[in-house]
């Protein structure tokens, strides 16, 4: 191998290596920028020094307190009334109540926005599009179809956070043995990250695949 083909090699597998970790880092500290500024900014404001992690800490203290406070008797009146007040008005009743649904099913260990994967026809009949089954119930559409009806969405390309809410006959969809997972992953790279295998169990997360990262690409 030349120098400059060995260079390049080296080159591609030090970008292989540093992306997912950073993009991970990105996420993260997206994530933890935009928590920590609800309450860093005020009190930083109050302080007049910025000490970063202080807004993130109290806003998770916070929130550990409303939970403490709910479960209390005094707490869940409390959130009872606060729930039936919100609800009687008009604009901020339905904000509230789509909210209060959404986080609900976000949130609650019981319940996964992404139940399984299905293949359903779309644009059009002949093509076949990546969707995740949100719902299996859709009583309300299904009787206006005239059929049973399950709830799909499908993610674009490679952003997988839009994309279209389909109601879909069950007998137009084709299931899928892939994880949600595999699927996602091969949204996101539109194609060229294809489940190689059908599933056969928990997803196992391995991260970058080590020996295939070091072999000698004329093998």
């Amino acid at each position: 191998m030349s120098r400059f083909a060995r260079l390049r090699r080296y080159f591609f597998v030090g970008l292989i290596v540093m992306a997912p970790a950073g993009i991970t880092v990105f996420v993260l500290s997206w994530i933890f920028s935009g928590l920590d500024a609800i309450f860093g900014r005020p009190l930083q404001a109050a302080l007049g020094v910025h000490i970063p992690g202080l807004g993130f800490l109290l806003l998770a203290l916070v929130i550990v307190a409303v939970g403490w406070i709910v479960h209390q008797a005094i707490g869940r009146r409390i959130l009872g009334a606060w729930n039936r007040a919100l609800v009687r008005f008009p604009v901020t009743g339905r904000i509230y109540n789509a909210a209060s649904q959404i986080a609900q099913t976000l949130f609650t260990h019981k319940r996964r926005i992404f139940k399984r994967c299905v293949l359903v026809p779309y644009p059009t009949d002949g093509l076949w599009a990546v969707a995740f089954v949100t719902n299996e119930e859709a009583p309300v559409m299904s009787r206006a179809v005239g059929e049973k009806c399950v709830n799909v969405f499908v993610p674009t390309t490679p952003n997988p956070t839009s994309g279209f809410l389909l109601v879909v006959p069950e007998s137009r969809m084709r299931a899928v043995n892939v994880t949600v997972e595999d699927a996602m992953k091969l949204v996101i790279s539109a194609g060229a990250v294809s489940p190689l295998t059908e599933s056969s169990g928990p997803v196992v997360r391995r991260g970058l695949d080590i020996e295939t990262l070091f072999r000698d690409p004329t093998e």
